[in-house]
């Protein structure tokens, strides 16, 4: 994923970063440069006062080197120093750190040369008198000069180096502080959901993303309007079509009863089981309805599970016994609680044990277990049932799926438990029974933290 602030600053800070190499490049060079230039001046100017205070006469009264008694004023001093030399090649007259190893050949011409003495590079500067009957030499050792030019030229290239460092703090900052309005954009639209669609209202929006968030609140305005409608449409759909199914389920029953032709008997009974199924299927819209538009859990209790857990099973067991089907219940002596909506609980173990019980032949069974494995609750409803293929896994959880052409369910039931076990932060897996026997084990999970995913599992 691209990240404009990350390609902002490495695109203005690469720039900036090769405009400021360049430039302290070539500050260091002239400075450098410079450096070379005031040295070669300095030992010029050396040479002429010494010119200058040297006697025009013979130097003999002046004192030999080895007699010279000299304490340096500065380590720079010893690395230039001067003598005087006649036109034979003699010295006349040297400072004690003039390098001995420097010959001073007859006939010496004026100006600047470089020397290589042992391995050691001296610069050297040659001023001859009008007369040509003296020469005075000035020598500098390439080292010192190297290390005085290398800190002239630090000293005005270390500030475009801090600069450099400074500028690619200000600008991340500024990039940062700049996009913020968009990161906010951003954790404002990750927080909606289909309980919170109002507007971004967001302050100093930035013109550039203005518009976005006038199109975003546009979308959620009308994102609002149509989960309200859908919700309505249902409620109302499911409500009113409770009262019409009642009386019809009524009305066949009766004329089940004054029928005496075996056909006709049959097809009134297939009508009342068509009924059924329908009264069922606006029974889950009406739960559905009621799930949808939600993304937590309105009001929360401790909910007693084992209570819970024995209340659903009396609500289940009529329908057992009509399918000659052993349904029971597993559960600890000690009570185990949660916290929860024991409304939606009670409906999603509903909806599991119904599913069992329709297809679960007569004669099976039907289990339902609580138990606390690993510090978290885990319930399960095991049947013995022909069980669930791998593909069959795969889209059992979604809406009107039913198992075959002649599946007795609505293909909601379901789908309402996964959004239950996604309002309790839980985990439903749908797994083999590992007793031997055919049929399946819906375990719901209640973790502390899970994943956030969409709250169920399948395996084989």
């Amino acid at each position: 994923m691209t990240s404009i602030r990350r390609t902002l600053s490495l695109s203005l800070l690469s720039i900036g970063l090769v405009t400021g190499l360049v430039t302290a490049a070539l500050s260091f060079w002239a400075a450098t440069d410079e450096a070379e230039e005031l040295f070669d001046a300095q030992m010029a100017q050396m040479a002429r006062l010494t010119d200058q205070l040297a006697p025009a006469g013979p130097l003999t009264h002046f004192k030999t080197p080895a007699e010279f008694e000299w304490t340096p004023a500065h380590p720079y001093e010893k690395q230039l120093s001067y003598r005087i030399v006649d036109a034979s090649g003699t010295v006349l007259i040297a400072s004690p750190s003039f390098p001995k190893q420097i010959d001073a050949p007859p006939g010496t011409t004026s100006g600047y040369r470089n020397l290589d003495v042992n391995g050691t590079q001296w610069r050297l500067f040659t001023l001859a008198e009008p007369t040509g009957q003296r020469y005075i030499q000035v020598s500098q050792d390439y080292r010192m000069r190297r290390e005085l030019g290398v800190k002239i030229a630090m000293s005005n290239t270390l500030p475009i180096l801090i600069f450099l460092g400074l500028f690619g703090l200000t600008i991340w900052w500024l990039i940062g502080r700049s996009l913020r309005p968009l990161v906010t954009v951003s954790h404002e639209v990750a927080t909606r959901g289909s309980d919170h669609l109002e507007p971004l209202a967001l302050q100093q929006i930035p013109d550039e993303i203005d518009g976005l968030v006038r199109a975003l609140n546009a979308l959620l305005a009308r994102l609002q309007q149509s989960f309200e409608r859908e919700r309505r449409f249902t409620a109302d759909a499911s409500h009113e079509l409770r009262t019409p199914l009642a009386a019809l389920q009524i009305h066949c029953e009766n004329l089940y009863q004054d029928l005496d032709d075996s056909e006709s008997r049959i097809s009134c009974a297939q009508m009342l089981k068509g009924i059924s199924w329908m009264n069922r299927m606006v029974e889950q819209l009406l739960q559905l309805s009621r799930l949808d538009p939600q993304a937590r859990l309105p009001d929360t209790t401790q909910v007693n599970l084992n209570k819970l857990c024995r209340d659903v099973i009396d609500d289940q067991i009529g329908f057992a016994i009509a399918r000659n089907i052993d349904l029971g219940l597993s559960a600890p002596d000690r009570p185990l609680s949660l916290q929860g909506s024991a409304f939606y609980l009670s409906l999603m173990l509903r909806n599991l044990i119904d599913n069992a019980l329709r297809y679960t032949p007569s004669g099976g069974e039907v289990t339902l277990t609580l138990e606390s494995v690993d510090n978290h609750i885990v319930m399960s409803v095991i049947d013995s049932g022909p069980g669930l293929n791998d593909e069959q896994k795969m889209h059992v959880f979604e809406r009107f799926y039913r198992l075959g052409p002649n599946g007795t369910g609505s293909g909601l039931g379901l789908s309402i438990v996964r959004l239950i076990t996604q309002l309790h932060q839980a985990r439903i897996t749908l797994l083999e029974r590992r007793d031997g026997q055919t049929g399946l084990v819906a375990r719901v999970d209640f973790a502390p933290e899970l994943p956030d995913d969409s709250g169920t599992e399948v395996q084989s």
